[in-house]
């Protein structure tokens, strides 16, 4: 039986940590190239009002985000310790989708009165779903 002897050049990985000239994926290290149509290089930053729950790791909250559930109560609690966990800790995901999950049984008594109130029109039904 013959054993094949592997030096390291002739792994796959090999080089990875050669000079930047000398690697393959160098070109993908460098920052992209600006669209010739674009009317912006970054969109413009939305303004804070209030509290805005970010990753630890930025300076700044992103250009854009979303303010559509403020953090309140018992659910905005829940967000504000998932954010201080690191986001490559499952526990982070876990309390985020805890809160989201709070978020939806806290909503359903506002659902199910709107349902009731429709129903109470004449010549009008709930839609199925809603």
């Amino acid at each position: 039986m013959d054993i094949e002897i592997m030096l390291p050049r002739d792994l796959p990985f090999w080089g990875a940590d050669l000079c930047p000239e000398d690697r393959p994926g160098v070109p993908r290290e460098a920052p992209p190239h600006l669209l010739p149509d674009a009317h912006w290089i970054e969109p413009a930053r939305q303004p804070i009002e209030g509290r805005v729950l970010t990753h630890p790791g930025l300076a700044r909250p992103t250009p854009v985000f979303s303010t559509a559930l403020p953090p309140r109560g018992v659910r905005g609690a829940l967000r504000r310790v998932a954010y201080a966990i690191p986001d490559h800790r499952l526990s982070h995901w876990l309390a985020l989708g805890l809160a989201d999950r709070l978020d939806v049984i806290a909503s359903l008594p506002l659902r199910l009165k709107r349902r009731a109130r429709r129903a109470d029109r004449p010549g009008s039904a709930a839609p199925m779903g809603a």
